[in-house]
């Protein structure tokens, strides 16, 4: 074919004229050339400086008049239309519709130049969808929105140009901002085919296809790709790091931490927005605000910290939080995105979410990860429903989520009859039975997710009213817990019976006292065989946060303990720890896990730890002990403490106290009152015991023995109670229970 250039001479603005010099020596194959299309880059390129649509303007008439007296000139139509795009980009929204026009004509001319369908791709999505919801979702339900538009498009670019690296860029580009019809695949195969050509030189090629390929899910071919671009001088190097972290973490490897932290050290707006958007789906705003104030390392820094406390609050190794928080942002991606984001909200639909990129339910997956337990009904004459539960030490989770006008865009509310609308939840809140089957099948669906949806059944009017507000409450609370925490629980494949107690006693340097007990009964226990017995292996995790959410202390042990033969069933393995922590109000969480996945996570729980050094009057945490719990603790020489984790005593059994008192010069008196009562604070006093102490010096060490002859079986307890001569007062509480069925002894 016979190829002849034309010249293309830089404008000038005079006077508020544009002046355009263009040469036309012909146009049959112009496109095809390299310089010929660095020519059209360059005034595609040229354009994006310009802010004012007017010397545009101006410049685009000129260029009409030309077409008029060459209309089968497609270079000439090619700047034409990229004029028409820029006004369009600059508040000319009938513009694009006007390029679309002037590609579509190139594309007529010279079907085989890659530029007439990438411009006629640009013009599509800047044309958009209809705004009139219902013909949008017809164009989206045969494939006819502006999306698929503009992806088959780039796709003709890349077909007839596989090396056309602006094509493939947009192609994915498109794609992956496409939420049906997508069209990953004919993204991917075109990125392939253009990895033996000039266009897999391109850094910007090699960033898209790692996006693409990750997307579909080849995540090694994707790894390629991203480091591939960073081996590159023009790769956006912080951004080209987090997508590297991003594939590797929904691989499940670590090596992500790596490149997360690496990328955010560096000042790149780009990247740095990209950081902000994902630490958005569960940060708070105190959050985001010290996040916007760091600066290179110290962002890093500051993220490090972010994710660490995550992991030590779940007592999961280091970098286990941030990897699961990549994993479940692509599973949302996949399984919650939103189609619309013009949503409408129904009375009943008390939580508006200001995300756009996911439904309700990718909202709390994103922050909450898998359910134990998830639920739905789906029969005629009812909304799309789902339920979702998490069984949580701190307190069960449970959701509810209706698709009502998009049955794509899920939504939360509080309770599972507004599934039915306003009206079935005001008649249920109302106490107006309904025994429809529709009601009752509803409330099958969702036996097994509270026992409250059982008792619903077969409720009157009044216990229908009483309990549906309990359901409505668990819902509201459910909710509320929901959309503002985050979590990431460690599962054990069975429950283990386990029991902990933590108390604030005794000090060493750097810092106070906590002393972790637990016990396993024998018959929760599970051994390995061993040559001289038998093995009982015992994980150990506990994690300590002061006010501001930060841990101040963590342990992760394991021990071995090994007896010769194996413990009885009433008989408990027991251990104790301590962990040194600072003075103040803290909480903290326990793990104790055994053998073959069996472990149990307790309640998170607080204790206020006071000043240990002597330098000011508190006293310890009360430790609760018995000598055949076979636990014991020197906290001085010839100073014996007893603990007895598992927190009973047999009736008549002596209970051992001890306690510390702090602050009080050597010598000085004190009053002490011991009270026994019932846990939940009715009857009398089961023991009340009065005696005045003297301290020793700035730490007393002091021990008394209760005997529980007169204290019946039940759930008790005691209240230490010091009182100094000027009237300071400190007090301390310990629970226990007394119970004719005890241990008879612990190893």
């Amino acid at each position: 074919m016979n190829q002849s250039k034309a010249s293309f001479v830089p404008l000038w603005l005079c006077g508020g004229f544009v002046v355009a010099i263009l040469a036309f020596t012909g146009q049959t194959a112009l496109a095809q050339e390299p310089a010929d299309r660095a020519v059209l880059a360059a005034f595609q390129d040229s354009l994006l400086s310009s802010t004012d649509s007017l010397p545009l303007v101006a410049m685009e008439h000129g260029l009409v008049e030309l077409a008029k007296q060459n209309r089968n000139d497609a270079v000439l139509h090619m700047r034409i239309g990229f004029l028409n795009l820029r006004i369009g980009d600059l508040g000319g929204k009938d513009r694009y519709e006007d390029a679309a026009s002037e590609f579509t004509w190139v594309t007529e001319l010279q079907p085989q130049w890659p530029w007439g369908w990438y411009g006629l791709g640009l013009a599509e999505l800047g044309v958009g969808d209809p705004e009139i919801a219902l013909v949008a979702g017809l164009q989206n339900m045969f494939g006819k929105d502006h999306l698929t538009r503009s992806a088959m498009a780039f796709a003709h670019a890349t077909e007839v140009d596989p090396s056309f690296d602006r094509g493939l860029v947009e192609l994915a580009n498109t794609a992956l901002s496409q939420k049906i019809n997508i069209k990953l695949d004919l993204a991917r195969e075109a990125l392939r085919i253009a990895a033996t050509t000039v266009a897999a030189q391109n850094p910007d090629v090699q960033l898209y296809r790692g996006r693409v390929e990750r997307e579909i899910g080849d995540i090694d071919t994707a790894i390629v790709a991203f480091h591939k671009y960073l081996e590159s001088s023009r790769a956006n190097h912080g951004l080209g790091e987090l997508e590297l972290a991003r594939a590797l973490f929904v691989k499940g490897d670590m090596l992500g931490n790596a490149a997360y932290y690496e990328g955010a050290a560096l000042d790149d707006s780009l990247a740095v927005s990209e950081y902000r958007k994902d630490l958005a789906y569960i940060a708070p705003d105190s959050i985001m605000a010290g996040f916007d104030q760091q600066r290179g390392r110290e962002r890093a820094d500051y993220l490090r910290g972010f994710w660490q406390d995550k992991d030590h609050l779940e007592l999961r190794k280091d970098g286990e939080r941030l990897r699961e928080h990549y994993r479940r942002i692509q599973y949302a991606r996949r399984n919650f995105t939103l189609v619309s984001t013009k949503r409408h909200y129904d009375i009943i639909e008390r939580f508006h979410s200001k995300n756009k990129d996911f439904d309700d339910r990718g909202v709390i997956y994103i922050r909450h990860g898998e359910p134990s337990q998830r639920a739905n009904l789906r029969v005629p004459n009812i909304e799309l429903n789902e339920t979702w539960k998490y069984q949580r030490a701190d307190g069960d989770l449970v959701f509810h989520f209706v698709a009502r006008e998009d049955v794509q865009d899920y939504k939360l509310v509080e309770s599972l009859y507004d599934v039915l609308g306003f009206g079935g939840a005001l008649m249920v809140r109302t106490g107006e039975v309904d025994t429809s089957q529709l009601f009752q099948r509803l409330l099958e669906s969702r036996e097994s997710i509270d026992p409250v949806y059982a008792r619903l059944q077969g409720a009157g009017r009044a216990g229908l009213v009483t309990l549906s507000n309990q359901e409505r409450n668990l819902g509201q609370r459910s909710i509320a817990r929901g959309t503002s925490s985050d979590s990431y629980q460690l599962e054990f494949a069975q429950p283990l019976l386990a029991r902990t107690d933590i108390m604030a006693v005794g000090r060493v340097e750097p810092g106070n006292l906590l002393q972790v007990t637990w016990a396993i009964p024998g018959s929760a226990l599970k051994a390995i065989p061993h040559e001289e017995g038998f093995l009982y292996p015992v994980r150990l995790r506990v994690n300590v946060t002061d006010a501001r959410g930060h841990t101040v202390a963590s342990l992760d042990t394991t021990k071995m303990f090994l007896s010769h033969s194996p413990v009885p069933e009433r008989e408990n393995l027991v251990d104790r720890v301590s962990l040194p922590v600072p003075a103040g109000l803290l909480r903290y969480r326990i793990a104790v896990e055994q053998q073959q996945g069996a472990g149990v996570v307790m309640p998170t729980d607080s204790i206020r730890v006071g000043d240990f050094t002597g330098r000011e009057f508190t006293v310890s945490s009360v430790v609760l002990g018995w000598r055949n719990a076979n636990l014991r603790w020197l906290p001085a020489s010839g100073d014996t403490v007893y603990f007895n984790p598992t927190g009973v005593y047999r009736q008549n059994a002596e209970m051992e106290l001890y306690y510390e008192v702090y602050g009080l010069p050597a010598g000085t008196p004190y009053n002490v009152e011991l009270r026994v009562g019932h846990r939940d604070g009715g009857g009398r006093a089961a023991i009340t015991l009065k005696y005045e102490e003297r301290a020793d010096s700035l730490v007393t060490h002091s021990h008394r023995t209760v005997l529980l002859a007169k204290v019946r079986q039940g759930d008790y307890t005691l209240r230490l109670i010091i009182t100094t001569p000027d009237g300071r007062r400190e007090e301390r509480r310990a629970a226990f229970q007394v119970s004719k069925e005890v241990e008879t002894a612990n190893r």
